[in-house]
């Protein structure tokens, strides 16, 4: 048994991928649709959300999409749902405002152009919107879906019949407040410092850097003069090139608002884990990020912050400023952070953001939020939600069985052909085994949530290559990478697109070909002025099978590290289905070459 052991090793990680594809965990049954998009207008919003499951509907179990379209068609009133094992009452007036799909059957996950997914509108609020400024937005929009982490995203500039510019966004599946909070946010951001000014029988001294400016109290007590200036209450003006707004007064002090930094001073937002993070505090999360803004802002920052008294916090024994920095995002107040003493007029580029959650992973997707908008940039003009539907996969679906009966036709193409080449099935027929068994592979490392699987087939590889060592079989070293290098790649997975599907068929058609060299160089007989034994035929065919094997993937490499989209799809499937077939598939159909041939 043992001297097939490459055999073996094919048929352990066969059987391997396909659990890591089938076994799939339904933690609330098999039955039920899966919510893709819960509407501002839905009874359920703020209460349901994507990814959550739908069982029941008034007590009736669904099983599809179709049959939760007919159970909740013109439903009104009292409506009772089961929702990941929970039940929730809503009052429906016109509409639930839920968007469904069917429960995905194997841990493998498809990208839009076959699952489906969410089509969403953007509309621009302001007037006279043109093509160019819609492709700005795109590009804004695209950065910050990519920081944020959502690759299967398209955007399309569209034209309505009002002859008005709109935005078309194709997922696989967004949150409502990804679309709320990260899509159609305009991203302006701004830092204020509030300055106080010390009051001394009516009089104080507003210092701005090296300047100061005297400041008294008019007799009416409702307006204050500031070097040449008279101000009311919330009333803004600008000073040495800053924009301040006199807020308020109090008995004996003064407080004023100063814009120290805008979206344009960031320069630099840091992901590192130096830098950025999410640390538990208290009962919640807190979420932190530095950020490097310009030379400018900096220097603002020094001059509104000089002359600024500090105080001793009792609780941590540190000194801060009698002040604070309060971060904005769209006019939202997003962060209010104290600010050390020990900053008071310096020239500070490295402020952190802070906040806090009540979850971490809430913590880690609102850190990740602003960052993105931040990195990303404001957008040029401002965008508002038009309507939100669900991509029917249907187009998907006939790719995928129209894919199906081109494979099976191909295989039956190959056995005729090889078979009319050597006259001889057992040649032909393990091929279609083998490269049946590439595809599987291929696809169960690509499945996600499985790498207590591949865990488990990495030990078996160990011990099957172990104890072929142990009992002096022939040594491999190409398999040996591969019984340990495939289980490790089986860790990562990746999203079965349209052009995955591609690059898989590329990785079929290089399987065959290698194998057709194997058999050629093994079988075939030829009349050579040196006579090879078995082992150097199979030996010089793998030799043309590496150069090949290798001008592929270094041609796919540059495109999987800088290739978006489609490209990137197909680079990795690519060479995925190389590295299966030279380190595993490929040593195997020669061990059976190699058998038939002795025999």
């Amino acid at each position: 048994m043992l001297k097939y052991w490459r055999i073996w090793l094919v048929i352990i990680m066969v059987f391997g991928s396909v659990l890591a594809i089938g076994l799939k965990a339904y933690p609330y049954g098999r039955n039920g649709v899966e919510i893709v998009y819960v509407s501002d207008q839905s009874p359920a919003k703020s209460v349901l959300e994507q990814g959550m499951f739908i069982s029941k509907v008034n007590g009736l179990t669904i099983k599809n999409k179709e049959q939760w379209g007919s159970l909740v068609r013109n439903l009104t009133g009292e409506i009772k749902l089961t929702v990941n094992g929970k039940e929730y009452i809503f009052h429906v007036n016109k509409t639930l405002g839920i968007e469904v799909m069917d429960i995905e059957r194997t841990n493998l996950e498809f990208g839009l152009d076959i699952r489906g997914g969410t089509r969403i509108i953007l509309k621009p609020k302001e007037e006279n919107v043109t093509k160019e400024d819609i492709s700005q937005v795109i590009a804004t929009l695209q950065t910050r879906a990519n920081l944020y982490g959502l690759k299967e995203m398209n955007f399309f500039p569209i034209k309505g019949i009002d002859g008005k510019y709109y935005i078309q966004i194709e997922a696989a599946g967004l949150k409502s407040d990804v679309i709320d909070n990260l899509l159609s946010r305009q991203g302006n951001f701004l830092a204020r410092v509030s300055k106080p000014v010390e009051l001394s029988n009516g009089k104080g001294e507003f210092v701005l850097g090296e300047s100061k400016y005297p400041v008294s109290v008019i007799e009416n007590a409702t307006s204050i003069k500031l070097g040449n200036l008279t101000l009311k209450e919330n009333q803004s003006f600008v000073l040495e090139g800053i924009n301040f707004k006199y807020v308020n007064k109090t008995q004996n002090k003064l407080l004023f608002l100063a814009d120290v930094y805008t979206g344009k001073d960031i320069e630099l937002v840091y992901t590192d884990p130096q830098h950025s993070g999410v640390r538990r505090e208290g009962k919640g999360y807190l979420f932190y990020f530095t950020v490097l803004v310009s030379e400018k802002g900096a220097e603002n920052f020094a001059k509104v912050t000089s002359g600024i008294p500090s105080k001793l916090d009792i609780y941590t024994g540190e000194k801060y400023l009698d002040s604070k920095i309060y971060l904005y995002l769209d006019n939202q107040l997003v962060s209010d952070l104290r600010i050390a003493s020990s900053l008071g007029g310096r020239v500070y580029k490295t402020p952190q953001i802070q906040g806090g959650r009540q979850t971490e992973e809430d913590a880690v997707e609102e850190k990740l939020r602003l960052q993105s908008i931040m990195r990303s940039g404001a957008l040029p003009i401002t965008l508002e939600k038009v309507s939100v539907d669900v991509i029917s996969p249907r187009l998907g679906n006939r790719f995928l069985s129209s894919s199906l009966y081109a494979g099976l036709l191909a295989g039956i193409a190959v056995i005729v052909v090889v078979f009319i080449r050597y006259r001889k099935l057992k040649i032909s027929i393990p091929m279609i085994f083998i490269s049946f068994s590439e595809v599987v592979i291929i696809l169960g490392i690509a499945a996600a949530h499985d790498s207590l699987i591949w865990g488990i087939v990495l030990i078996l590889n160990f011990i099957l290559i172990s104890a072929a060592w142990w009992k002096k079989h022939e040594t491999d070293i190409y398999a040996w990478v591969g019984a340990i290098l495939i289980p490790l790649l089986g860790l990562m997975s990746w999203t079965i697109d349209l052009p995955a599907i591609g690059g898989i068929i590329a990785a079929i058609g290089t399987g065959i070909d290698d194998q057709i060299i194997i058999a050629d160089e093994t079988v075939e007989k030829r009349k050579e002025k040196v006579l090879l034994t078995l082992k150097q035929k199979i030996k010089r065919a793998f030799f043309i099978i590496f150069g090949s094997a290798a001008t592929t993937i270094a041609a796919m490499f540059p495109l999987m590290s800088i290739g978006v989209g489609l490209v990137r799809g197909f680079a990795i499937t690519t060479i995925v289905g190389v590295l299966v077939g030279i380190l595993v598939t490929r040593p195997a159909y020669a061990r059976i070459i190699e058998i038939i041939t002795e025999k």
